[in-house]
């Protein structure tokens, strides 16, 4: 499988977003595809509520960037991940850089699914931090999601804003799980949905957390020696990277907890080199 040919759905997605191409990437979703961004914010399905995300979130900023560190794929799925660079009104001047986990799923030749994991509290906190130009800059928005997007999105998204596992919580969990300890992997996924893969191979584990963890093992070799490097929570949503000694070989976890700290569903995919796939050149022929 040629990754940038199989992914090429997602990988426009960004260069769309930045070159404000709302119907390309509106057309990149299938007719029943959906966009949760961020998790647990409200879900945008169908075309019509697909192009509702555009008019909300992404048509009124002024530019959006994506900077890829790397990408992580299994099958249909690629987890990228990002920081999302905007200006803003608020601040013309001074980017507001987001570091997200956005996951990509393929339904055909298009998407079914663009999900993401960022920190809505620190975005909010960023545009308090710019004064009377970022309070106008949020009022704007909170109007336009609520006039455009509803009610119930727009509580939703402010859900993201409190409650939810917090840091601390959530860095225990990734904790228990790097740990690789049967015991551990029993009590907090013992009845999880767990997705293992990586290029080509992924493998589904339901309420099968010994296995599961065996199968993660079979890709990092020693899941213990992998350091968490980067770390985001959104709500009862986790995103985790993980890297070995030299940063070679790496864990991209997506994580969704119930509250009491438990996972429901786990989404691993391994990375043996550090790689960003990008865009296949066009005069180049498929195989």
């Amino acid at each position: 499988m040629d990754p940038e040919r199989h992914f090429e759905a997602a990988l426009k997605s960004p260069a769309m977003v930045t070159g404000k191409d709302r119907e390309g990437w509106i057309g990149l979703f299938a007719s029943d595809g959906f966009v949760e961004d961020p998790m647990e914010a409200g879900q945008y399905q169908g075309t019509a509520n697909i192009e509702t995300f555009w008019d909300v979130f992404i048509g009124p900023q002024p530019s959006v960037q994506f900077e890829i560190a790397r990408d992580f794929w299994a099958g249909d799925t690629i987890m990228r991940q990002a920081t999302v660079v905007n200006i803003t009104e608020a601040d013309p001047q001074q980017p507001l850089r987001v570091p997200a986990l956005i996951r990509y799923e393929l339904q055909g030749d298009g998407l079914r699914s663009l999900q993401a994991v960022w920190e809505p509290p620190k975005i909010i906190a960023w545009f308090a931090g710019r004064g009377l130009p970022g309070i106008k800059a949020l009022s704007k928005h909170s109007f336009r999601m609520m006039s455009k997007a509803g009610l119930r999105n727009g509580l939703a998204f402010g859900g993201t804003l409190v409650g939810g596992l917090g840091r601390d919580r959530a860095r225990t969990l990734v904790e228990a799980i790097r740990t690789a300890d049967r015991g551990q992997w029993a009590e907090r996924l013992g009845d999880a949905t767990v997705t293992v893969g990586s290029g080509t191979d992924t493998e589904r584990f339901d309420a099968a957390a010994s296995r599961a963890l065996d199968c993660v093992q079979g890709y990092a070799q020693s899941i213990s020696g992998l350091a968490v490097q980067q770390l985001l929570v959104c709500g009862n949503h986790i995103a985790a990277f993980l890297t070995d000694a030299d940063e070679q070989g790496a864990l991209a976890l997506m994580i969704r907890a119930n509250g009491h700290g438990q996972v429901e569903t786990l989404d691993a995919i391994w990375s043996g080199t550090p790689t960003v796939l990008t865009l296949p050149d066009p005069q180049v022929p498929s195989a």
